[in-house]
C-alpha cells in the first residue's frame, strides 16, 4: 500500500501534536492539579481532583526506583484561590534560617572557640562532629528544661551553659588530648560556654541576614508605614534576640519581638500565637500570617492556630513530609519577595548578589536599592545594614 507525502505528513502532525498536548498537560498536571479538592471559603471547589496512579509518583534513576508519596500541592496559591481572602492584620516571621543565619555550622564555632581557647594547640575532631553532638545535647536539654529554663527558675545563661558543655562532653575525641578533659570540667569550660553564649552568639561574629531580607523588609516595612500589617516576631529564641535584631540592622522593621524564652511558650503551641496575638490586638487570627522555615512549628503550629501559615523551605529541603494531615492548608514560597507577590508588592527590580552591583536591568545600575521610578529620590524607608564587626576577635578573651 503506498501513501502520498501529503498523507504522510498529515499523519506526522498529528502525531507531534497529540504528543505535545500529552506533554504539556502531563507538567501541569504534576505541577498543580495531583491533591485533594477542597471548598473555598466563598464556597466551589478549589482545583477538581485528579488521580496518580496508585497515589504516588515513581521516578527511575539508573536503574533504581525511587518511590516518593503522594504529592499534595502545598497550596501556594491560597490566597488567589480564596482560601485566605483577607489582607491580614498582623504578619509574624520566625527569625533563625527565616531572617537571620549562622555564618558557618554550629559545629565550627564550637570548634573554633575551644581551639581558640587551647592556643590553637588542641587536636580536635572535623565540625561535623561537633555539630552531630550539639544538636543531640539541645535537643536533651529543651527536653529537660523547655523554653530556655523559663518558669524553671534558670537563666538563659545558664541553660546554655548546660547545653554547651554537654556539647562538649559528646565529643569524645577531647580525651585524646591529654588533660583538656579535666580542663573543660572545670574553669576552662565556663569561660567556653560564658564566650560562646554572650559574645559570640550574642552578635554578627556568627550571625548575619540571609540574602535578600534586607531588601524585602525594607518593602514590608514601606508597606506598613502606608498603613499595612503590623509586623512582629515569634521565634523559639531567648532574649539576645532583640540585640542581634539590632546589630544586623531591622529592628526597626517590626512593631514588636516575642521569643519563646520570654513569652514562655514555644511554638507550635497554639498559646505563643495567642500571644502574639494579644500583643497586636488582633481577635481573629483569619486576620493574622506567619512566616517561617520549620515546617511543624511554624506552618502546623500556624494552622492550627487558624492563622494563614506560609511556608520558606530550606535549601534543598523542600519536599513536603509525607505523614501530614492531608486537609492541612497552608502557601509555599521560596524568599520573602513571593511573600510579597501574594499581595501583589513584589518590587519591580531585584539585586542580583554578585562581585558588583548588578540588577535585571544588567550591570552599572544604582549602588542604592530602588522600587520603583517614584522612589529614585526618596530613600528614607530603606534599611542600612550597619558595616560588620571582625569575625574573629582574636585569643586574647580566653
Amino acid at each position: 500500500m503506498k501513501f502520498s507525502r501529503a498523507c504522510i505528513a498529515a499523519v506526522a502532525a498529528s502525531y507531534v501534536t497529540g504528543a505535545l498536548a500529552f506533554i504539556g498537560s502531563t507538567q501541569q498536571r504534576s505541577r498543580f492539579s495531583i491533591g485533594t479538592s477542597r471548598k473555598s471559603s466563598a464556597g466551589g471547589d478549589v482545583g477538581k481532583e485528579v488521580k496518580a496512579t496508585d497515589a504516588e509518583l515513581v521516578v527511575r534513576t539508573s536503574g533504581t526506583n525511587l518511590v516518593k508519596s503522594e504529592y499534595r500541592p502545598p497550596q501556594g496559591e491560597a490566597f488567589k484561590q480564596d482560601i485566605f481572602p483577607n489582607v491580614p492584620q498582623l504578619i509574624t516571621f520566625d527569625a533563625t534560617d527565616t531572617l537571620i543565619q549562622l555564618k558557618s555550622e554550629v559545629g565550627m564555632t564550637y570548634r573554633l572557640i575551644l581551639h581558640e581557647a587551647t592556643r590553637f594547640r588542641s587536636r580536635l575532631p572535623t565540625p561535623a562532629v561537633f555539630t552531630s553532638a550539639f544538636n543531640q545535647a539541645f535537643t536533651e536539654t529543651n527536653k529537660k528544661y523547655p523554653c530556655f529554663g523559663c518558669g524553671l527558675g534558670m537563666t538563659s545563661r545558664e541553660w546554655w551553659a548546660e547545653c554547651t558543655k554537654r556539647t562538649y562532653a559528646l565529643v569524645e575525641h577531647i580525651d585524646y588530648e591529654r588533660g583538656l578533659r579535666d580542663r573543660m570540667d572545670g574553669p576552662l569550660g565556663d569561660a567556653v560556654a560564658e564566650v560562646l553564649y554572650s559574645e559570640v552568639f550574642a552578635s554578627t561574629e556568627a550571625w548575619e541576614l540571609k540574602p535578600g531580607v534586607l531588601d524585602a523588609l525594607s518593602r514590608f516595612k514601606m508597606w506598613r508605614e502606608e498603613g499595612g500589617p503590623q509586623l512582629a516576631i515569634l521565634s523559639n529564641f531567648d532574649e539576645r534576640l532583640h540585640s542581634i535584631l539590632d546589630q544586623v540592622g531591622v529592628a526597626d522593621a517590626f512593631d514588636f519581638v516575642l521569643t519563646s524564652r520570654e513569652i514562655g511558650s514555644e511554638k507550635p503551641n497554639r498559646s505563643a500565637f495567642e500571644v502574639a496575638m494579644s500583643r497586636a490586638g488582633v481577635a481573629e487570627p483569619s486576620l493574622c500570617m506567619h512566616v517561617g522555615d520549620g515546617f511543624e512549628s511554624d506552618v502546623v503550629g500556624a494552622s492550627n492556630a487558624g492563622w494563614h501559615s506560609v511556608w520558606i523551605p530550606p535549601i534543598n529541603g523542600d519536599d513536603v513530609p509525607t505523614n501530614i494531615d492531608p486537609d492541612l492548608i497552608f502557601s509555599m514560597c521560596g524568599d520573602l519577595f513571593a511573600v510579597l507577590d501574594i499581595f501583589g508588592l513584589d518590587p519591580h527590580f531585584r539585586l542580583i548578589p554578585t562581585t558588583r552591583f548588578v540588577d535585571e536591568r544588567g550591570n552599572f545600575m544604582d549602588e542604592v536599592r530602588v522600587y520603583t521610578e517614584e522612589e529614585f529620590d526618596n530613600q528614607d524607608g530603606m534599611l542600612v545594614l550597619p558595616a560588620a564587626p571582625k569575625s574573629w576577635e582574636g585569643p586574647g578573651r580566653l
